[in-house]
C-alpha cells in the first residue's frame, strides 16, 4: 500500500482545476486518476465554449463570475472573447422572472440588459425573421466564448509545476473505507484500490477506451497492475462517471449522465458580410433553446432533445440529428440560414442533477470524502470559483472566497433546499 496526502478521481476541468488549487495553497503530494486524461470523452473538451454567469442561483451566478473575471486576467491563453450572450424569449412569464433575476445578476457586477425584440435584433443583426413572436431578450455583455482546452491545460501545467501528479491510463476500481477512533468519535475514511490499464490508445481507435467508459468494467487482459492509495484526502471530480465512483462506497447519487449534440454548420458568410460583422457576435440562445455561435468560419450550433433518455452514450446522429433539430431552428429565426449545411458535430455527457446545479462540498459521514461534480454543462464555467472555494473548504476548513455549503448534497433531502437553474442549455 502506497500513501499519499491527496487522491483526486476524474482530471477533467475541475479535477485539473482542485489539483491546482490545492497545491497553490501548499498541498503537496497530490494524485490526480484518470482513465482519459487526453480527455476525449470528458465533458468539458466537447461543449460548445460558452462561458457565462449569468444563471439564477447566487452560488452558481458567484462562482462563474470568479471564473470569468480569471479568465478575463488571461485572455489570450485562454481564447477568451468578451462577445457576450444574447438569450431570447417567447413566454412573458418565463421573461418576467429573467428581468427580475437580472437585479440579482447585476448585484455581482454583470451588467446585464434588458432588451425589446428590435433591440435584440439590432444587437445581432442575423436575427431578422419572426421576430414577433418574442417578448424580449436579455443581454449579457460580460459573458463570453472560450477555449475549453487550454483552460484544462493550463490547470493541469500548474498543477505539474507545482508538483502534482497525473496518473493517466488508471482506473479507480474500488473504494475501501475504514474506521477510526478520534477526538470526535468514530469515523470513517478511504482508500482506492487503482488499475492501470494498458493497450487503450489515446485515439481510441480500437474502442476499447470508449468500452470501457460506458460498461465500466476493465478487460483482464488490460490490468497491467494494481496498487492501492491510502489517502488523507479523497475527492470525486468523475463529472458524468460521478456515480460510478460514489456506488463504490455504497453512496445513492442523484446524478444522471445524458447525452447532448453539437454540430458545425456552413453557410455563405459572403453574403453577411455588407451588413453583419459575423466574428464579432457572441453566443445566442433562441427560444428554441437552440443555442449558437460562430466557431472557426462556421457556426456551432446545439440543442438538447427534451426525450432524450440518460446512459453512457456517444454516438452521434450526423445530419439527421442537423435536419431534424437544428436547421429548422436556424432557419426559424434568421434568413442567412435558409440555405446552410451540415459540416460535423460531435456529442459529449452533461452530467444532470434534479435541481441543474452542482454538486460540492465534504460527503456526510466519510471524514475525508469531498466531491466536486455534476455541473449540468457548466463546469468550465464554474471550474475556477469552485476549485478555489473547495480548495480553501479542505485546507482551512471553509470556504471563504465563496459558501459553497448551498452546492451540498444534502440539500436533496429536502426538495425546498433546491438550487433550480432553468437557464441550462
Amino acid at each position: 500500500m502506497e500513501h499519499v496526502n491527496v487522491v483526486i478521481a476524474g482530471g477533467g476541468i475541475i479535477g485539473s482545476a482542485l489539483a491546482w488549487s490545492l497545491a497553490a495553497r501548499g498541498v503537496r503530494d497530490i494524485h490526480v486518476v484518470d482513465l482519459d486524461l487526453a480527455g476525449i470523452y470528458a465533458s468539458s473538451e466537447l461543449n460548445a465554449g460558452g462561458v457565462r454567469a449569468t444563471w439564477w442561483q447566487p452560488v452558481n451566478i458567484e462562482t462563474c463570475r470568479q471564473s470569468l473575471d480569471f479568465f478575463r486576467s488571461r485572455s489570450e491563453a485562454f481564447g477568451f472573447r468578451e462577445q457576450g450572450y444574447l438569450w431570447l424569449y417567447d413566454d412573458a412569464e418565463h421573461f418576467a422572472r429573467a428581468r427580475e433575476k437580472s437585479k440579482l445578476q447585476n448585484q455581482h457586477g454583470l451588467g446585464v440588459e434588458l432588451l425589446s425584440p428590435g433591440e435584440a435584433a439590432a444587437r445581432c443583426p442575423l436575427l431578422d425573421s419572426n421576430l414577433h413572436e418574442l417578448v424580449g431578450a436579455t443581454w449579457s455583455p460580460r459573458d463570453g466564448l472560450i477555449n475549453p482546452n487550454a483552460v484544462r491545460r493550463f490547470y493541469r501545467s500548474e498543477a505539474e509545476a507545482l508538483g502534482v501528479r497525473f496518473r493517466n491510463r488508471h482506473y479507480i476500481d474500488g473504494v475501501v473505507t475504514r474506521r477510526v477512533e478520534g477526538e470526535t468519535g468514530t469515523r470513517r475514511v478511504c482508500a482506492v484500490d487503482v488499475i492501470e490499464v494498458e493497450g487503450v490508445d489515446a485515439a481510441d481507435d480500437s474502442g476499447a477506451l470508449r468500452e470501457i467508459l460506458t460498461s465500466h468494467r476493465i478487460p483482464r487482459e488490460r490490468r497491467r497492475r494494481e496498487l492501492r492509495l491510502e489517502c488523507d484526502v479523497l475527492v470525486n471530480c468523475l463529472g458524468a462517471w460521478s456515480t460510478v465512483f460514489s456506488g463504490k462506497l455504497g453512496i445513492r447519487d442523484v446524478t444522471e449522465a445524458v447525452r447532448r449534440q453539437i454540430c458545425l454548420v456552413g453557410f455563405d458568410r459572403a453574403a453577411l458580410a455588407s451588413r453583419v460583422d459575423f466574428d464579432a457576435l457572441g453566443m445566442v440562445v433562441d427560444a428554441s433553446d437552440l443555442y449558437f455561435h460562430p466557431e472557426a468560419g462556421h457556426v456551432l450550433a446545439g440543442y438538447s432533445i427534451p426525450e432524450e433518455a440518460p446512459g453512457f452514450d456517444f454516438a452521434y446522429d450526423g445530419a439527421d440529428f442537423f435536419e431534424t433539430f437544428v436547421w429548422p431552428r436556424l432557419a426559424h429565426r434568421a434568413s442567412a440560414f435558409e440555405r446552410c449545411g451540415h459540416v460535423r458535430g460531435w456529442s459529449g455527457l452533461y452530467a444532470v442533477t434534479p435541481d441543474c446545479s452542482g454538486i460540492a462540498g465534504l460527503v456526510p459521514g466519510i471524514a475525508n470524502l469531498f466531491e466536486a461534480h455534476s455541473f449540468t454543462g457548466r463546469g468550465v464555467m464554474q471550474s475556477y470559483g469552485v476549485a478555489r472555494a473547495l480548495a480553501e473548504r479542505i485546507v482551512d476548513g471553509r470556504s471563504s472566497s465563496c459558501d459553497i455549503a448551498p452546492l451540498g448534497r444534502q440539500r436533496f433531502a429536502t426538495r425546498e433546499n433546491w438550487l433550480p437553474e432553468t437557464l441550462h442549455i
